[in-house]
């Protein structure tokens, strides 16, 4: 295949993948303005997400901006010096964790949002994870600076780890919500359709990158990317089933529960906007 035409699909997957990521946040929010509650939405799943899109950032902004890492990993791919970060990774983590930073204002500063929600407290098992993540990267810089076994894209990788470890961890407390709640009331599908969409596409444009250089490395060394479209993809199946087929009918119950004092006909005529957004 033509290098240009390669490159030019890359350059459609990869911003088509940033424009269905960067929408998938937006369904979340507007869901709980609508509702003027976070109930049914876990406070761990926002506070982790905060922290991995802040990771993954620093992440890509260090492949995209930093000679030094950009020179060490040439030094290590030699068949493909180029990075396969894109702008469009930099550009949709930074957006993502600005985007987060709002939802988690919706626990943090309830009442400034009129919200009338159930308190919740983030687990002691996502503080540990939170805390344990931002104690890592301070002892990999010291690392860095004492052993001559570890370079700076090291530390850059690990920081990339951390984002594919909270994208491993971070859905787990919104599953088991779902489960004990035996219902998705609360939570976004429509985020979760559009964050499998993204992440497939993802996986495509990585694939392709690799794929024109002629050197599968390259995908992984990208492998925060890697990790991160097949970790998304698997969860998002979960949900997916979680709502269409274990909890169906009881999220259906909760759902007209939330809006007992709605009247019939108003209920009937935001039931499109419903199924995108609940």
């Amino acid at each position: 295949m033509n290098a240009t035409w390669t490159e030019s699909i890359s350059q459609i997957l990869g911003w088509a993948y940033f424009a269905l990521w960067s929408l998938s946040f937006y369904p979340q929010v507007l869901h709980n303005h609508h509702r003027r509650s976070t109930d049914g939405f876990s406070i761990d799943l926002a506070l982790l997400n905060v922290l991995g899109l802040s990771a993954y950032t620093a992440f890509n902004a260090c492949f995209l901006f930093s000679p030094v890492v950009r020179a060490q990993y040439a030094e290590r791919h030699p068949q493909s010096p180029k990075p396969t970060v894109q702008w469009n990774d930099f550009v949709y983590a930074l957006h993502g964790a600005l985007i987060c930073c709002w939802t988690c204002s919706h626990f943090l500063c309830a009442r400034f949002w009129t919200f009338n929600s159930k308190p919740q407290r983030m687990s002691i098992s996502a503080l540990v994870v939170f805390c344990g993540c931002l104690t890592v990267i301070p002892l990999a810089v010291l690392w860095v600076l004492v052993s001559a076994s570890w370079e700076w894209i090291d530390v850059v990788y690990m920081v990339g780890m951390i984002k594919v470890f909270l994208t491993a961890v971070k859905y787990t407390p919104q599953a088991v919500m779902n489960y004990r709640q035996q219902s998705t009331a609360g939570f976004s599908i429509g985020a979760i359709l559009l964050d499998l969409s993204g992440a497939i596409l993802s996986l495509m444009q990585l694939v392709l990158d690799s794929f024109s250089q002629g050197d599968w490395s390259g995908a992984a060394g990208n492998s925060a990317k890697l990790l991160l479209g097949n970790i998304t993809i698997l969860f998002d199946l979960i949900f997916i089933f979680q709502h269409f087929v274990l909890y169906r009918e009881y999220s259906a119950e909760k759902k007209s529960g939330l809006s007992e004092g709605e009247s019939l006909i108003n209920s009937s005529r935001n039931e499109a906007w419903t199924f995108i957004f609940i």
